[in-house]
């Protein structure tokens, strides 16, 4: 059952309050912090930020490096744009890194709102409020909003790459032109190889197949125009790779191996059935975990006739059916970051903002029990904030009883906001979910810097212990691992140079080791230090 539509009327007058409100305190939420943090230890960002570093420091913008050797596992889309920021902005700041992240992600929500509010099928005044809440449901749910905002990484900005060639789908097969069908997805598509390899070409593949098969057109996939996307894509992707190979005389069996690789390590294929069984179990419970409070909404799909509510409207099929089919993937592949999924959210949040506004009322059982539960996560959240006075991570931040005042406020307005908001408790949750991220920032992220802060002092104070000399890492004692990538970027960055791996020994130069790739030699040690994760090295010259 729906609201009417004199409600709706009434109820859209009023839209440009707690949306606007919301966007607000998103963006400050965002972007107050956004390079509060230095590089994120426990994370690719450091990787991220390393490979684009080097690739500037080289000057050359075909070949990405890790350490001065070559690095294959991820095409050099989002390098480019990282080394774009670190231009614009002049220098290798963490906000530098992470901008593009930020933008990525606006721009993910206002194509997510621009495309359910135009093919949303019910009136305008209801179309804004259902385009609003899917998009913010995508910006603000616990992974998205709580961590990956939070780093410089590629997947935000490849998800909307990959939501955005999903829609150009329906979109152009509304019009009946598939000439632009096949070569804006493709287009897309090979940008989104570009960034992350195959894993674009999967999503392409997926969704054209199942939506023509589905609209009964799977002749369409035998168009002309469909060559010629196919074309444009090998076109654009293939120019990449002529210039990589003309510059670099290595076998294009290394650099397709390692992305096939890519791929295929959190597969059956690397994992074997019995991981891949037990996976296909526990996806359900970390998807709903990772994604929570709008995840719970997922109760509404087990409804009596909601297979023929769906099949009713083109563009709520078509959402389902893309959501279903792509992230088979990754529920039959044992090894998934969360990240992995951000692009798949936007048409399944579409889906449940439909389902809660159009197919439900406050009455509605399931639905019901949904919002009981944000209520008593909102409370425990509101009251639980008080920890922070007593908690050993939190005591030592200065301005701990105002800020801790200020997140209770915030927290306490809008949880009573969410109990009295009977016929839009979704709409007031985003709210509450962006005080959450603003009391993270005052009250969590600062208890995260100390950490983070002991490893970029301790690369930076050898960074300048070295200066004037030639420095490089021993060995395997860095990079070998993605943890030391955190050292190598503060170093890099600092003296301006690449850390270069080696086994050669000059003894006009400084070395980073460790004990292990020091056995048996003779060395002099010049300083001592710290590498992630507290690995003891040295820096040392070889007599």
């Amino acid at each position: 059952m729906s609201f009417s539509f004199v409600a709706h009327r009434q109820w859209a007058r009023s839209l440009t309050g707690w949306p606007a409100l919301t966007t607000a305190l998103l963006l400050i939420a965002l972007f107050s912090h956004l390079g509060y943090l230095p590089l994120d230890t426990r994370s690719d960002e450091p990787r991220r930020a390393l490979v684009a570093l080097e690739m500037m420091l080289s000057g050359d913008y075909v070949t990405p490096t890790l350490n001065g050797e070559r690095y294959f596992n991820k095409p050099p889309l989002y390098n480019w744009i990282i080394i774009a920021s670190y231009r614009l902005f002049g220098n290798y700041s963490s906000f530098a890194l992470r901008f593009p992240m930020a933008i990525s992600l606006l721009l993910f929500g206002l194509t997510i709102f621009g495309v359910v509010r135009r093919y949303m099928p019910v009136p305008r005044e209801r179309a804004f409020l259902v385009a609003f809440v899917a998009a913010m449901m995508v910006l603000t749910n616990g992974r998205v909003l709580l961590y990956d905002t939070l780093l410089g990484l590629i997947d935000i900005t490849f998800s909307w790459l990959t939501y955005s060639a999903m829609m150009l789908v329906f979109h152009f097969d509304r019009r009946r032109n598939y000439w632009a069908l096949f070569l804006t997805t493709y287009c897309l598509t090979a940008l989104g190889f570009l960034m992350k390899g195959l894993p674009s070409v999967v999503f392409q593949g997926l969704t054209l197949t199942s939506w023509f098969l589905y609209t009964r057109q799977f002749r369409r996939l035998g168009h002309p125009a469909h060559f010629a996307g196919i074309g444009l894509f090998l076109l654009l992707t293939g120019s990449y790779y002529v210039a990589y190979f003309t510059r670099n005389h290595i076998p294009f069996t290394d650099v397709a191996a390692v992305l096939f690789d890519e791929s295929a390590k959190r597969t059956v294929v690397k994992f074997g059935i019995v991981e891949t069984l037990l996976h296909l179990l526990t996806f359900p419970f970390e998807f709903l975990y990772h994604f929570a409070p709008y995840t719970l909404l997922l109760v509404l799909l087990f409804r009596k006739g909601l297979v023929r509510t769906l099949r009713a409207e083109p563009f709520v099929a078509f959402n389902a059916l893309v959501f279903i089919v792509n992230v088979l993937i990754y529920w039959s592949s044992p090894q998934v970051y969360a990240r992995y999924l951000i692009g798949l959210l936007a048409p399944l949040f579409t889906l449940l903002a439909y389902l809660y506004y159009e197919q439900t009322n406050k009455n509605d059982r399931a639905r019901w029990w949904v919002e009981q539960i944000w209520l008593g996560m909102a409370l425990i959240v509101t009251v639980g904030c008080w920890v922070a006075l007593w908690l050993p991570q939190t005591r030592p931040i200065t301005g701990l009883v105002w800020k801790t005042a200020l997140t209770f406020t915030l927290l306490s307005f809008n949880t009573y906001w969410l109990w009295r908001a009977v016929d839009n408790r979704l709409g007031r949750m985003l709210l509450v979910m962006v005080s959450v991220r603003i009391g993270m920032n005052l009250l969590v992220l600062p208890g995260r810097l100390a950490s983070r802060e002991y490893y970029k002092a301790e690369s930076e104070r050898i960074a300048r212990r070295s200066l004037g000399k030639p420095l490089y890492a021993y060995r395997q004692t860095v990079g070998s691992t993605g943890a030391t990538d955190v050292n190598s970027f503060h170093i890099a960055a600092l003296r301006n140079e690449i850390l270069r791996k080696t086994d050669q020994k000059r003894p006009d130069a400084y070395y980073i080791a460790d004990s292990l790739d020091l056995a048996g030699q003779r060395y002099v040690v010049i300083d001592t230090l710290r590498l992630f994760d507290r690995h003891p090295a040295s820096l040392v010259r070889f007599p």
